[in-house]
């Protein structure tokens, strides 16, 4: 019967053809391309006036004439430039004709990313921040810029505040402040004015950006949650994650992500400070969607001190990829809803020979579904409409459903790419109904979906529809080469909130031993085969300041792990998880590594990740997919960056669990465990310059004692304790100023 039905092919598209320049809307990339065809539509129904200057901000190159001319002539507002590329506003009326004009190359806007939303909230303290990180005490991030990138930010917490009760934001761009002209966006460039802020315009409504803020860059607060970085100078861009806010919803897209970037690049560099930028904000890519200028930009933007890491997303468990190979004759799976169930199904199908491709689309579930409409197609007769585009159309009960379908311009050794467009009767079709698709042929072919818009699923019990597979999760810009990806780790663990009660968090695969892959952290390879993440952290059950002003109180109440009282005001720490909160572990560590030296690059840093992470499971080869280089280590990358092994071959590369050092005005106190102490004779201390030169010898039998340091100069050394217990024995760094 399925043979038969797949005889049955749509072979005279003409019908369904229509006409339009193909070579100029290449130029656009998917997202924007359906942003102008919405207008379109809009503007042809009387949905919106047609007086309306309704603009898109986007990323745009040229391949001759001056900006300056195409702007007047198309009412463009130039904002910013990175390199060739130019960050504008364009009238959406006038992107057709824009991109007929033979001056114009290429014109970019994406879906704004969106904030790595937490998954499963636990509690436990702040220690998981720095189990497998080794926070070294010398170094704090003084001097470095820690970017944050993100939304929903409380500024009064204590936790960002320095020593002397001084706020440590020094700069603020809010990209939803409404200026006098009727323009959005605005710089606050003093503590005082931001300080005067208090938080971000819509703090109401999560807490992801104090959070991701404090795993960074948080100080400690009575001893307790510090931050990875926390005397580090913070540097803030937020792009608030509500949409609607804005007076053009599409104006919000992808290219405001760069120009973030760049402003807070910018302001760093000024005040003369290396720059790490944590992006806890993810969006989904699918095969043909090009974010060419996107990379060229954030390409030229990175460099020498100036480094971005991004969450890897937490959709490790979804499946966006089915693979066929020349011996399945029928291979095919579901096709759902994603994160955003967005109404499209938006996916590539690579194959070098012809597929048969076949899309069934299911009735209500709850009223025992059933197919109610097919379309068919074959991949040869896309190929042969030489990137025009086909619509296919078919009925079902909640309305039409509608397929626009073309060859796709990315290049492929494996064959030919089909792009598959397809428009659902409504936002949540694909949740309440669903979808399938077969795909029968004698060669082999692949099949990519949107992570967030329509990710595939097996069909319990039917094999022909079990093809879908895990991988290709890794979201925008973690994708990138010269971003650092971040996965998450976590594993099984019993905590108490501040009420006393006990609960229970099990995220990792492997739940009896920490470090494990948890089962939301998103897996490589990269569309084009590329491996990421490149690194994996702890990101389950993170303690870190939580916004005051989050509106539901109650809600969180069983996430808190901690209080203080400042200023007459009750501020509290909660626990959180997700690759949000693993990207900013690894981003507060580089903030250490650029301490040690501000001119480290992207390509260093992952040199030093490469030589230096631990790997959770022996029995992989790293890189991988699905830890990248394995668990940061900030002290072994220190190590690495200040090339102390090579120097000091009797340095341990490990700090000693069990032993507390404190430095205060050149006198280094030693605190060893009790429990420990019991097991030792005698404590041997050796202390080193970086370069390897011996200063300073000295032994103790006592559990506490004090070196006097204060005829060494000021700078960076090694301090190596041996007493021949595993628990007490090992290096640390110190700083002395």
């Amino acid at each position: 019967m399925k043979r038969f039905l797949f005889s049955v092919i749509i072979t005279l598209l003409a019908t369904s053809l229509f006409s339009q320049n193909v070579a100029s809307e290449r130029k656009l990339s998917r997202h924007l391309a359906r942003v102008v065809k919405t207008y379109s539509h809009e503007t042809s129904t009387n949905q919106i006036s047609g007086k309306t200057r309704k603009t898109i901000c986007a990323l745009m190159t040229l391949s001759s004439g001056a900006m300056a001319d195409v702007a007047r002539q198309y009412d463009i507002d130039v904002i910013d430039s990175i390199s060739r590329i130019y960050i504008v506003n364009i009238p959406i009326s006038q992107i057709t004709t824009l991109a007929d004009d033979k001056r114009v190359e290429r014109i970019e806007a994406e879906r704004m990313p969106q904030p790595a939303m937490d998954v499963t909230p636990g509690q436990i303290n702040a220690t998981p921040i720095y189990t497998g990180t080794n926070l070294p005490q010398a170094f704090t991030g003084k001097g470095v810029a820690a970017g944050v990138f993100d939304s929903n930010f409380d500024f009064t917490h204590p936790a960002f505040l320095d020593k002397n009760g001084q706020l440590r934001v020094k700069y603020y761009y809010d990209f939803l402040w409404k200026n006098d002209d009727g323009t959005q966006g605005h710089a606050l460039n003093t503590t005082e004015e931001i300080m005067e802020y208090e938080h971000s315009q819509h703090v109401m409504e999560t807490t992801h950006g104090t959070h991701v803020m404090g795993i960074m860059a948080g100080a400690a607060v009575d001893g307790q949650f510090q931050g990875m970085a926390p005397e580090a100078d913070i540097y803030v861009a937020d792009f608030n994650s509500m949409r609607e806010d804005f007076e053009n919803p599409d104006e919000q897209t992808s290219a405001v992500a760069v120009l973030g970037f760049k402003y807070i690049f910018d302001r760093a560099e000024a005040d003369g400070k290396p720059c790490v930028i944590n992006f806890s904000s993810c969006e989904s890519i699918t095969l043909s969607r090009q974010r060419i200028l996107e990379a060229e930009a954030l390409l030229a933007l990175t460099g020498p001190g100036k480094i971005i890491v991004a969450g890897a997303g937490n959709d490790g468990q979804r499946m966006p990829f089915m693979m066929k190979t020349a011996n399945d004759k029928l291979a095919g799976c579901g096709i759902i809803n994603g994160l955003g169930g967005g109404g499209t199904i938006d996916m590539d199908i690579v194959t070098p020979e012809n597929q048969r491709v076949r899309f069934d689309f299911l009735g209500m579930k709850l009223s025992g579904g059933g197919i109610e409409g097919t379309i068919m197609f074959n991949t040869d007769s896309i190929v042969a409409l030489n990137g025009d585009t086909c619509r296919l159309k078919t009925n079902v009960s909640l309305g039409e459903i509608e397929l626009e379908i073309h060859l796709s311009n990315y290049e492929d050794e494996r064959g030919k790419v089909i792009h598959i467009d397809g428009k659902m009767p409504n936002m949540a079709y694909l949740m309440l109904c669903g979808a399938i698709c077969l795909l029968s042929g004698d060669s082999p072919a692949w099949m990519y979906g949107d992570l967030f818009l329509s990710p595939f699923a097996n069909v319990s019990g039917v094999p022909e529809y079990s093809f879908a597979q895990p991988g290709y999760s890794i979201a925008w810009p973690a994708t990138l080469d010269g971003i650092i990806s971040v996965g998450a780790t976590g594993y099984k663990c019993t905590f108490t909130d501040i009420y006393g009660n006990e609960n229970t968090d099990m995220l990792s695969f492997k739940p009896d031993a920490w470090g494990h892959i948890t089962q939301f952290s998103a897996l490589g390879p990269t569309f084009d085969g590329r491996i990421k993440p490149t690194v994996v952290a702890p990101g389950m059950s993170i303690s870190a300041p939580y916004n005051s002003f989050y509106h539901d109180f109650e809600k969180e109440k069983k996430n808190l792990t901690g209080h203080v009282r400042h200023n007459g005001k009750d501020y509290y720490y909660m626990a959180q998880s997700g690759t949000s909160m693993a990207c900013p572990v690894v981003a507060g560590t580089i903030a250490l590594w650029l301490q040690a030296n501000p001119k480290l690059t992207p390509q260093q840093v992952e040199d030093v990740i490469a030589h230096t992470s631990s790997r959770p499971d022996a029995s992989m080869e790293y890189p991988n997919n699905t830890y990248g280089y394995g668990q940061i280590d900030a002290y072994k990358g220190l190590l690495y960056i200040l090339d102390t092994n090579t120097n000091i071959p009797t340095l341990s590369t490990e700090q000693p669990a069990k032993v507390h050092f404190t430095l205060k005005d050149k006198r280094l106190n030693i605190a060893i465990d009790q429990t420990e102490q019991k097991k030792i004779q005698t404590n041997e201390v050796h202390i080193y310059t970086t370069d390897g030169r011996k200063v300073i010898t000295t032994t103790s039998d006592k559990q506490n004692f004090t070196i006097d340091l204060t005829q060494l100069p000021k700078g960076i050394y090694a301090v190596q304790i041996n007493n021949g217990n595993k628990n007490t024995t090992g290096s640390t760094l110190i700083r002395l100023e």
